[in-house]
């Protein structure tokens, strides 16, 4: 057995999510509290919850056409909500709040998914997540394919 790596800050809980880019040059390991970013060529460590100031991760994607990671979570600066960033896969500090919703509302059962349609030209993201207390079940579809959005 060989380490690949050992985190500098250990993780407060079991991870959930382990994603890796398509060259598998980047990975992320995260649990809801905690999100690590950790590039294998550089070497480089990005302790993405107290970068972003998160917590509540509840998935993670990669888009490996625009080589961007977007990253879902309920909890921003200890404020409930839904806050989506996306950042680029060899630069996390590269990165920007695809949106911000404060709703005070926990979820659960998220999901994100990227529709491609190359003959009609055009890409979307897709959220979807469950409200608790509240019992409703919420899509959102965002047009990706230009560099202004709408969902």
């Amino acid at each position: 057995m060989t380490d690949i790596c050992e985190f500098e800050v250990p993780l407060t809980r079991q991870p959930e999510f382990f994603l890796m880019n398509d060259d598998q040059s980047v990975s992320i390991i995260a649990s809801q509290d905690d999100g690590i970013y950790y590039n294998h060529r550089t070497k480089a460590f990005v302790d993405l919850d107290e970068t972003f100031r998160i917590t509540n991760i509840k998935e993670i994607i990669h888009d490996h056409e625009d080589r961007v990671f977007y990253l879902l979570c309920n909890k921003y600066m200890g404020k409930l909500g839904l806050f989506l960033i996306v950042f680029d896969e060899f630069n996390p500090m590269k990165h920007k709040f695809f949106f911000k919703y404060k709703n005070r509302l926990d979820i659960s059962d998220a999901d994100m998914f990227v529709v491609r349609n190359k003959e009609k030209n055009y890409k979307e993201l897709i959220v979807s997540y469950k409200s608790i207390m509240v019992n409703t079940y919420t899509l959102m579809i965002a047009d990706i394919s230009s560099e202004t959005q709408w969902t």
